[in-house]
């Protein structure tokens, strides 16, 4: 497997990449930053991607012979879990992408402790409810470069709750302007709630949404949803909002949004 840097272009990414799946078939079609590894660089028929945003993996692609999964088995026993130990990974989380290879990649951790947690997700099609009300002394703001000129310049004493968001995503800030979409809403010299479309695959942006612990229960991250939606609409972009199932408040604020679930599928993690 051949680990890909930005500057590395992949031909053709028709066997690996999944539309139901933007936060790593961004990645997979070099729109937006996060790890990949590729069986081959003109035309991969497996890709391993990793996201920031999601925390874990996927595996993606259209492998059959068994001996090609031998040689996938050997790659990640002897290289990736190894690196994943050295830089401090203590469980390996994944989907697999792909239902061409869902049952063979079981099969290659068929003696691994392996825990699994169902995951939804949602598209919005239609403009939200726009009657929103932010408590006194919030401000909702969308990030543009004044916003970010702000934040680099230490207005705010929590930057990184967006900073790292962004930047672990895209591989500049010019770079999301051009790609995506981000709100935030403030509380005074810090910020309280954000929303940043992590990452892109054609016109679908995927979401990542938290409010700070002593901001919850105010109603923070419905307003700023709202505001985002409209945003995505308005510029022809589809937001799609990902949950796992034990995440009940993140699946309840998606159906009161009105987005719409699209797909369900599993997500796996067993210990290094």
């Amino acid at each position: 497997m051949i680990l890909i840097d930005k500057d590395i272009r992949i031909k053709d990414v028709t066997n690996v990449i999944n539309e139901k799946a933007p936060s790593f078939s961004g990645i997979v079609n070099q729109e937006c930053k996060g790890n990949l590894w590729v069986d081959n660089i003109e035309k991969p028929r497996i890709a391993i991607a990793e996201s920031y945003a999601v925390g874990g993996f996927a595996f993606l692609g259209t492998y059959e012979a068994e001996e090609d999964f031998v040689k996938l088995k050997a790659f990640l026993e002897n290289d990736l879990f190894h690196r994943l130990k050295m830089n401090g990974y203590h469980c390996f989380e994944f989907s697999v992408e792909s239902d061409y290879i869902h049952k063979y990649i079981l099969e290659i951790f068929h003696v691994k402790l392996i825990q699994t947690e169902k995951e939804f997700s949602f598209r919005a099609y239609e403009m939200p409810n726009s009657d929103i009300v932010i408590p006194t002394g919030y401000q909702l703001r969308r990030v543009d470069d004044t916003f970010w000129n702000m934040l680099m310049e230490g207005a705010f004493e929590n930057p990184d709750f967006l900073r790292t968001r962004i930047l672990e995503s895209w591989h500049s800030f010019e770079k999301f302007m051009n790609k995506s979409i981000a709100y935030c809403i403030t509380f005074e010299n810090s910020i309280a709630a954000v929303m940043v479309g992590t990452a892109r695959f054609n016109n679908v942006i995927a979401i990542d949404i938290e409010t700070e612990e002593h901001h919850r229960r105010k109603g923070l991250a419905y307003a700023m949803a709202v505001e985002f939606i409209a945003d995505c609409l308005r510029n022809g972009l589809i937001p799609q909002w990902d949950c796992v199932e034990s995440n009940q408040n993140s699946y309840h604020l998606a159906k009161k949004l009105g987005f719409e679930k699209m797909n369900e599928t599993t997500v796996y993690w067993f210990d290094l």
